[in-house]
């Protein structure tokens, strides 16, 4: 992918964590997640990409199990509309689906149109907001997170290409590479990137003006297959670094750990422990170290 430098300077709020909801009072609809994927297995250089959506689709109260009939559109961050590609639609099981739509690399999704109007009893069509860009800033440069490009795995090893952009808010020329960036996983494991931009157009070193935004490729590499991506970190200097969460998973961890019955000790003024074995233990104890990872990316790296 070139590099696409921009002098516009984005304002973006906080990310949505999944899964999104969204319901007309006749069909509720669950967004579990997004991806891209090349068009060509393997071919990660084309303009066009797929962009898969795993949701959902059932009937409220009246739910039978049968499935609903419908349609969807795609509308991203410029207000272009996409129609779903029937011929990369698939039904995972009963009520959950991969529905694909065919967008440019670049493109970023604002909202999915459902219109399951075709089904007499499933209502009219809805939409579901898919929430701001992730993004963050330490003042001087503002990192922002696409999304993934593509992930593979060979030989027990996972590579992941993302999809990242940076704007330089300072009044002097930043220097960007790989050695800027790197990955931590759901147990602050630090995986760093070992390319800078597309496989055929690889970049040692970029110069970014004041007030530009630039838009490339990271690629990360010998990962292990049970590592899940939570942190994307821009290493400004070394006494300053961007971290941006791009857990999907973070609304569905969070939602977990409210649910947990609370310990008749916690009201008495007694601290709560989690027992390790469990999976909110095991959760809150990744939690604990990703904050350690925050705490020493921001005070030593």
């Amino acid at each position: 992918m070139k590099w696409l430098v921009l002098a516009l300077m984005l304002v973006l709020g906080t990310a949505q964590g999944y899964p999104l909801y969204g319901s007309n009072g006749a069909v509720d609809c669950t967004i579990f997640g997004t991806f891209k994927d090349p068009i060509v297995p393997g071919n990660t250089n084309s303009y066009q990409v797929l962009l898969y959506f795993d949701l959902s689709l059932v009937r409220g109260q009246l739910n039978n199990g049968s499935a609903v009939e419908a349609a969807y559109s795609l509308t991203d961050g410029n207000h272009r509309v996409y129609n779903m590609r029937s011929e990369y639609t698939k039904e995972l099981q009963p009520q959950r689906w991969l529905i694909g739509f065919l967008v440019p690399k670049e493109a970023i999704a604002q909202s999915l149109t459902i219109d399951p109007s075709a089904d007499p009893s499933a209502g009219g069509q809805f939409t579901i907001d898919m929430g701001s860009l992730i993004n963050s800033s330490n003042g001087f440069a503002t990192a922002y997170y696409y999304g993934v490009l593509s992930s593979t795995l060979a030989s027990n090893r996972k590579s992941i290409e993302m999809d990242v952009g940076l704007t330089n808010n300072d009044t002097s020329k930043l220097s960007i590479s790989a050695k800027n960036w790197s990955l931590i996983d759901q147990w602050g494991w630090k995986y760093n990137c070992q390319r800078l931009g597309s496989s055929d157009q690889r970049l040692a070193v970029v110069a970014l003006e004041p007030n530009q935004t630039i838009r490339s490729v990271l690629f990360f590499s010998r990962l292990s297959p049970l590592s899940r991506p939570t942190k994307l970190v821009y290493q400004y200097t070394n006494e300053s670094s961007i971290i941006l969460d791009i857990d999907t998973e973070s609304g569905l961890l969070a939602n977990l750990l409210e649910s947990q019955p609370q310990d008749s000790c916690c009201s008495q003024g007694q601290a709560q422990v989690e027992d390790p074995s469990t999976l909110a233990g095991s959760i809150k104890a990744s939690k604990a170290r990703l904050a350690k990872v925050r705490e020493d990316l921001n005070t030593t790296s």
